[in-house]
């Protein structure tokens, strides 16, 4: 399902699992789908090469009748079926399955191209139904808005364009498995529409709600009626298309049609390349905290135009508790080299730390912080990544530490025998340096959040 503004779904407006064996009924039946019907009006349909448009002529649903084409279609309906048409054949591309046929229902749309129906929706602005299911392998049908008008997108062509493209997605994904989780669901939904159509901004409109939350579990449904921290997860498949290859993501439906879970799936797929979910996840939110002001070299392509996230100033003894794949981010100063720890059970939690580098995150210095381990730091800021790695959902308690001066010996240029103590500041160790060290170390931090942070 997709919406373009406040993204709520009407009547918590996700399709239940489809019975096996089962057609369900259409806009074009008596009954309709979900009060969706045409009732009285006079229906016509358009046929692309894979999809078929159909609509009302009059009435709530029709869409806009103008056109400009001497076969008389509306341009509206042939847009989408062009639009469809794009999708599926891109999809294929990538080598995805084609969604099943729906020729065995009564009611299919008079042929085995998949079937699109032109509505006013009450509140969302598309929804993919599955049908005629052969265990969790499903054909569909789609609804989209008929006209667009006060949807909140520029025009027709960009609503068609973002809600036909995301909801086809959908009818690929029951290819393999209707009961697909919904964060990866809507997530790759996005991401596939953004890979057909790189100028469609709907992708980035949707990352702030999921930029926001950090700390949730990725594969948490969030609560109430708002989804878009649903779709601001597709930055998780950008990533795992991005730094692994766009294959990883199909790779992921394949584990799924095999009868695996989206995260174990993910695992199995990075661990068969030569990594895990345990080293990805860390890199994942790194990379996250690496855009908007942060963006440097690696990570997003288009990591300047995300809308960033927001870092809390380290302060040395600093703790949290993750549950489940969420993560907490630091961001830290200091004038002088220093060695940062990280005490957690590390079969729960992993860091990374990312050096900046004239305020730009250098993601390629990136350097892991094993639970029970340490980093030696230089001079400078740097963002600080402590991760869950594990979907269990119990507390997992850590906390980053800085290792007093003496224990560093040489390795801090004028560092005394004595070293220098935590002190009373908050336990921060006494810089070599004097006042300007780590003794100021939160508040110059909170300093650079506050002259950084996105309006």
């Amino acid at each position: 399902m997709k919406r373009a503004a406040a993204l709520a779904i009407a009547l918590l407006g996700l399709p239940r699992l489809a019975e096996a064996g089962t057609c369900v009924g259409r806009p074009t039946d008596a009954g309709g789908y979900a009060g969706y019907t045409y009732g009285a009006a006079e229906v016509k349909s358009f046929a692309g090469t894979a999809v078929r448009v159909h609509y009302a002529t009059s009435g709530q649903h029709a869409p806009n009748l103008a056109t400009t084409r001497q076969d008389g279609v509306p341009d509206t309906v042939a847009l989408a079926a062009d639009l469809g048409d794009q999708a599926l054949g891109k999809y294929a591309a990538m080598g995805y399955k084609a969604p099943p046929s729906d020729a065995s229902c009564a009611s299919n749309g008079g042929d085995d191209k998949l079937d699109i129906y032109l509505v006013a929706f009450a509140g969302a602005d598309g929804t993919t139904v599955p049908d005629n299911c052969n265990g969790n392998v499903c054909g569909s049908f789609v609804l989209s808005e008929s006209t667009f008008t006060g949807r909140g997108y520029a025009s027709a062509q960009e609503g068609f364009s973002t809600v036909v493209t995301h909801e086809l997605f959908h009818a690929v994904q029951n290819a393999y498995d209707q009961g697909v989780d919904r964060f990866w669901a809507e997530g790759t939904a996005q991401w596939a529409m953004k890979v057909v159509h790189p100028d469609l901004s709907d992708f980035e409109r949707q990352l702030p709600a999921f930029f926001a939350e950090p700390n949730r579990s990725i594969d948490t449904q969030p609560s109430g009626v708002t989804a878009g921290y649903l779709y601001g997860s597709s930055v998780w498949p950008l990533f795992l298309a991005t730094k692994y290859g766009e294959d990883t993501v199909r790779a992921v439906y394949d584990g799924e049609a095999a009868g695996a879970k989206a995260i174990d799936a993910t695992d199995a797929v990075l661990k068969a390349k030569g990594t895990s979910l345990a080293e990805a996840f860390p890199l994942f939110w790194a990379w996250n905290a690496a855009t908007k002001a942060y963006a440097g070299a690696g990570g997003y392509p288009d990591a300047a135009k995300y809308p960033g996230v927001k870092l809390t100033p380290f302060q040395d003894g600093t703790t949290g508790i993750t549950s489940g794949l969420g993560a907490f981010l630091y961001l830290a100063s200091s004038a002088t080299s220093w060695r940062l720890a990280l005490d957690t059970d590390p079969a729960r939690n992993a860091g990374l730390v990312v050096p900046l580098e004239g305020g730009k995150a250098a993601l390629d210095r990136a350097k892991p912080l094993a639970g029970g381990g340490h980093v030696d730091l230089g001079e400078g800021d740097a963002i600080v990544v402590v991760a869950g790695i594990t979907t269990k959902k119990t507390d997992a308690k850590f906390t980053l530490s800085i290792v007093p001066a003496q224990d560093l010996g040489n390795d801090v240029p004028g560092a005394s025998s004595s070293g220098g103590g935590g002190g009373d500041s908050g336990g921060c160790r006494t810089s070599p340096r004097g006042g300007d060290g780590l003794a100021g170390l939160a508040l110059l931090a909170a300093g650079v959040v506050l002259a950084r942070r996105r309006r």
